[in-house]
């Protein structure tokens, strides 16, 4: 079975790709989707619920940008490496409002 990544940049030497398996959940504050994932680096068994995270600056209407992620990782027949925000190179998830990847957070 041929696994759906999708991908996030900051700026140069500040980017990420996870499988789709990987997103834990999302949530919205103030124009912004916070997206949560299995972390990719912890190597011991953590002490806590520890996550990654990838915060999207989303604009005013983020259940309709939330909608479109998942719409997105979920087609099927669409890019098996998915672009969700590329602020390197101003490339965002098509009709998702997603405008710009504030961060991107690793669990320690």
């Amino acid at each position: 079975m041929v696994k759906k990544f999708i991908y996030f940049a900051v700026a140069a030497d500040n980017a990420t790709s996870y499988p789709v398996g990987a997103l834990r959940g999302i949530d919205t504050a103030a124009g912004k989707l916070h997206l949560y994932f299995t972390p990719q680096r912890i190597t011991d068994v953590a002490a806590t619920d520890a996550v990654d995270s990838v915060v999207l600056s989303v604009g005013a209407d983020e259940k309709a940008a939330s909608k479109a992620l998942v719409d997105a990782i979920c087609d099927a027949y669409g890019p098996k490496f998915l672009v969700v925000g590329d602020s390197e190179n101003s490339v965002f998830l098509a009709n998702s409002g997603v405008t710009a990847v504030d961060s991107i957070t690793y669990a320690v």
